[in-house]
């Protein structure tokens, strides 16, 4: 399994000094970025799109289709986010409904990129500031699993969203959470630390630091693999650090310097 990490200037300077070992830096969709990071190193593209709010239509092919062929991106992930006011009424919404949405927007996808090459992501729950009004049943499994199974795209498991929205959601067993995902159709694994105390609104913030509670979830899920209960994934991305405003004051070298390496040996060992 090839291990990624968030493309920041700290980890650039970093494996130029030979501290951490890099397979694949994942960049933002940001063309500029995209462009300068694959002057020196293989890059993989993590995009922003949504599965369900009905605007994958209109999302710019052309562009996805570039990182497919000229970078080693080799899915485009959309998020499975929905909220109530994508539904006309809240009578409107029901599991069935949220998962019609979701599929009218991966079809639209498919339609312009082959099915193998996509996946649906996880997000966490609550999401304030992200997606305020989201409805539950996007972080169901059961859910996930039949949106996977109906649209025949492949999943991304971002653990930390996983454990966010067994918080939010008042599940008390994160492993059962995580075993129920569709882990048979992994195709990429994020790994990345939630902060120990919630914030103002209440949610504990991920793409921190690893502490001991995201080492041990992490060792498990990669026991799962090792084991064949889950589908060995292509990459594991370490999502900390990164570039913009959001990321320029969580993306401290020392980190980056003690934690990739643990990572780039677990990654390895699957």
């Amino acid at each position: 399994m090839k291990f990624a990490i968030n493309y920041s200037p700290q980890a650039e300077n970093l494996w130029r000094a030979g501290a951490i070992q890099v397979d694949l830096f994942k960049c933002p969709d940001w063309p500029d970025l995209v462009e300068r990071v694959s002057h020196f190193h293989s890059v993989y593209v993590h995009g922003s799109l949504q599965a369900g709010r009905g605007r994958l239509r209109s999302a710019d092919f052309a562009l996805l289709r570039r990182w497919l062929e000229t970078t080693d991106t080799t899915v485009i992930n959309a998020h499975f986010a929905m909220g109530a006011s994508d539904f006309p009424s809240p009578q409107a919404v029901s599991v069935e409904a949220v998962i019609e949405r979701a599929l009218l927007d991966l079809e639209a996808l498919s339609e312009q990129i082959p099915v193998e090459n996509i996946v649906i992501e996880n997000i966490p729950a609550p999401d304030p500031g992200w997606n305020d009004d989201l409805l539950l049943e996007v972080v169901d499994p059961d859910v996930i699993s039949e949106v996977v199974r109906r649209a025949g795209c492949g999943f991304l498991l971002d653990i930390a969203h996983a454990v966010r929205a067994c918080e939010g959601t008042g599940r008390a067993d994160v492993k059962a959470y995580l075993n129920s995902m569709p882990a048979h159709a992994l195709r990429e694994l994020h790994i990345v630390g939630i902060l120990p105390e919630p914030d103002e609104r209440g949610v504990r913030q991920d793409h921190f630091a690893m502490t001991e509670s995201d080492w041990e979830v992490t060792e498990w899920a990669l026991d799962q693999i090792r084991q064949g209960k889950w589908r060995r994934p292509e990459t594991m991305a370490f999502e900390y650090g990164g570039v913009g405003e959001q990321f320029a004051w969580r993306s401290e070298e020392a980190v980056i310097a003690a934690q990739a390496p643990r990572l780039y040996q677990l990654a390895h060992s699957v």
